[in-house]
């Protein structure tokens, strides 16, 4: 159940007015990537909402428990006036299961009787667009600014009994708006940094945060290795005609390079 996101740029641009007075970062240009994978469990459980489905539990009633992730990255920054830097970022966060059922569930307005056997999958991957202001650049370094996290993905259940073969689609497909701010102490080793990032907003009883707490090394040449810890809660109130609270966290390690 993989795709491809795409970013809204006219949504984008809106998001990127809304932070003044920058301050430019010490070098005229820099160019950053990284990527890496993430060993994450998800919990939680969602409801179609336009069907009047009840919760169903991903991990007690689908038996999805979590998996292994992927993301990378790519930022500008630059010495502009006015002109925010930029960060576009992709998450890849998969996982599958097959069980039986123990009670009936509803999705997408279908129902899947009790004992049917089902396959799930989930796919909460997203693509991310940062316009952020580098704050500060000495020692402590701080970046302040806005996210648009597009999902496209969803969550499918095949169920297979006597009476054949069911499919049914509860979809995620939507742009989150998120204010997005990142930390960094370089430590009196140099090259040796902790820091951490995160993305959140709550708007209309529903709310979303995701954080990054993070330690690295970055060698002289530019190219450093990363590992933390990252945790995204996401709760939806009537999304797309879902409800949703649903927890992925877990331990990433990735690769970076700065040029």
């Amino acid at each position: 159940m993989k795709k491809t996101s795409a970013i809204k740029i006219s949504t984008l641009a809106l998001l990127g007015v809304t932070l003044s007075s920058p301050v430019l970062a010490d070098d005229p240009v820099r160019f950053m990537v990284g990527g890496g994978s993430l060993n994450f469990d998800v919990s939680g459980t969602f409801a179609d909402v336009d069907s009047g489905g009840s919760d169903i539990d991903l991990e007690k009633d689908l038996g999805l428990d979590g998996g292994n992730g992927t993301y990378i990255y790519v930022a500008v920054e630059h010495g502009i006036p006015l002109l925010p830097n930029v960060r576009l970022a992709y998450t890849e966060l998969e996982d599958d299961a097959d069980t039986r059922l123990d009670s009936t569930i509803v999705v997408d307005g279908l129902p899947f009787p009790e004992d049917t056997f089902v396959r799930s999958e989930a796919d909460l991957s997203h693509t991310d667009l940062t316009l952020y202001y580098e704050v500060l650049d000495d020692g402590v370094n701080l970046d302040l600014g806005v996210t648009a996290r597009q999902f496209d993905g969803g969550i499918s259940i095949t169920g297979y009994n006597i009476f054949g073969t069911l499919t049914a689609t509860q979809s995620l497909d939507t742009i989150v708006p998120l204010l997005y701010g990142a930390v960094q102490f370089d430590l009196p080793i140099r090259g040796l940094y902790v820091a951490a990032d995160g993305s959140a907003l709550a708007f209309d009883g529903s709310s979303f945060y995701d954080l990054w707490l993070k330690a690295g090394y970055v060698f002289s040449f530019g190219l450093g290795l990363e590992l933390g810890y990252r945790k995204i809660d996401m709760q939806a109130e009537d999304v797309e005609g879902t409800d949703a609270d649903i927890t992925l966290d877990g331990q990433y390690l990735a690769l970076v390079f700065a040029f």
